[in-house]
């Protein structure tokens, strides 16, 4: 979206239907009033510094003096129109694809159900799996920080290290340069990404003025910031993230589904406009690869407009069957950011018609406390054993998990 589109009745009202899908309230009218008090002073601006010059030539000091006030004074109000505008701009989430459907996070669409769901009798869920198996300790952890914390132990850490090293073998393969970078980002970095505004609650902030992550896709996106880039670039990343999860209290409190710090390997794509949209479909496919290989059942599902994250246009969700509640729950998220997060951080590629802004999608590889939580429940046994899939044995170099 443009400012001068806000100024154009036609797309002003379709940005606000749009926009409204995804439940902004924000003052789209208040924008195009700056945007045209702006325009309006430009042309008034160029006239006075054009008299400015003609005085100076005269050397006609107190015609000089008078115009400089004036100048003076028109380019504070412009600066003040073009702060206020940068402001209520960043509040302006993406907007959502006209494919996405209506509603909230309840109204996702299901587009697929794919693998076997395990038929287990009287299923343990993952935390009494860890403590039977001794591979998971959540009274300690919250002994020492708090709930939302978890310890893993013994096998666990085994299965968390091969779980890294298989899908890193993999997403190679798939062309994709690794990195690892600060966990500690700067403002900008953080509301390029989309992750300060309303999103706020949800971040850790250090007395010095720097984030902690909550996710990569914050690290890789930052990397070509205020770059002109060669296009495709396809990285992943492996970090430690944190979630203050503000606003999720009383929902999964119990085990690791939902924590403050959890360890994830996240994909981050840097396109052409024009590929963006295959693209996605290329990280969702990676996606659907790994769960695929790991023999997890799962399910595919479009969030509704209302559900989409501040910079997102477009976000596919895979959930893992998890047997102990009997239902699927998000372990992947794949996104299509368009342009929202290039133009804050000022990415852009060549054209021929000069630099353009980049597109930017990201994607979940492993998340690997959810991830754990879907392996130890799928793959649980009778005598309360839990095999290892296939493609991580070698890896764990162990088959399963017992006492």
């Amino acid at each position: 979206m443009e400012l001068r589109d806000l100024l154009d009745r036609d797309k002003f009202t379709k940005i606000q239907a749009q926009l409204k899908r995804k439940g902004y309230v924000g003052g789209l009218t208040k924008i195009a009033k700056l945007e045209d008090q702006r325009l309006n002073i430009i042309p008034k601006l160029d006239d006075l510094r054009a008299e400015a010059n003609k005085l100076a030539k005269a050397k006609d000091i107190e015609g000089g003096k008078k115009i400089s006030g004036e100048i003076k004074e028109l380019e504070k109000a412009h600066k003040i129109i073009i702060e206020e505008l940068n402001i209520l701009m960043a509040e302006i989430p993406n907007l959502p694809f006209d494919d996405i459907p209506d509603g909230g996070e309840d109204d996702g669409q299901v587009v697929a159900t794919i693998g076997t769901v395990p038929e287990i009798s009287n299923p343990k869920d993952h935390t009494e799996l860890g403590a039977d198996l001794d591979i998971l300790d959540l009274e300690r952890a919250a002994k020492v920080s708090g709930s939302r914390f978890y310890y893993l132990k013994n096998q666990a850490v085994d299965l968390e290290f091969a779980l890294i090293r298989w899908v890193g073998a993999h997403l190679a393969r798939k062309g994709f340069t690794f990195l690892m970078g600060p966990q500690l980002l700067g403002e900008r970095a953080m509301r390029a990404g989309g992750y300060l505004g309303k999103a706020t609650d949800e971040v850790y902030k250090t007395q010095d003025d720097l984030y902690l992550n909550g996710t990569s896709e914050q690290i890789m996106l930052a990397y070509h910031m205020d770059e002109v880039i060669e296009l495709p670039k396809r990285y992943a990343s492996f970090s430690t993230c944190f979630r203050r999860e503000a606003g999720s209290y009383g929902k999964d409190v119990k085990g690791i589904i939902r924590t403050h710090q959890f360890d994830k390997v996240e994909m981050f794509s840097f396109v052409k406009p024009e590929d963006s949209v295959e693209e996605h479909e290329f990280l969702i496919s990676v996606e659907e690869e790994i769960l695929n290989a790991l023999e997890l059942p799962y399910r595919k599902v479009i969030l509704a407009a209302g559900d989409l994250g501040v910079a997102s246009a477009k976000t596919i969700d895979m959930e893992c069957w998890l047997p102990s509640q009997n239902r699927y729950r998000e372990t992947h998220s794949c996104s299509n950011c368009t342009d929202w997060q290039a133009k804050l951080a000022n990415i852009r590629h060549k054209t021929d018609s000069g630099n353009a802004y980049v597109h930017t999608l990201n994607g979940t590889a492993i998340a690997i406390g959810r991830l754990l939580v879907a392996i130890l429940e799928n793959y649980q046994q009778p005598d309360g054993s839990v095999k290892i899939p296939k493609v991580l044995q070698s890896h764990t170099g162990f088959k399963e998990i017992r006492k």
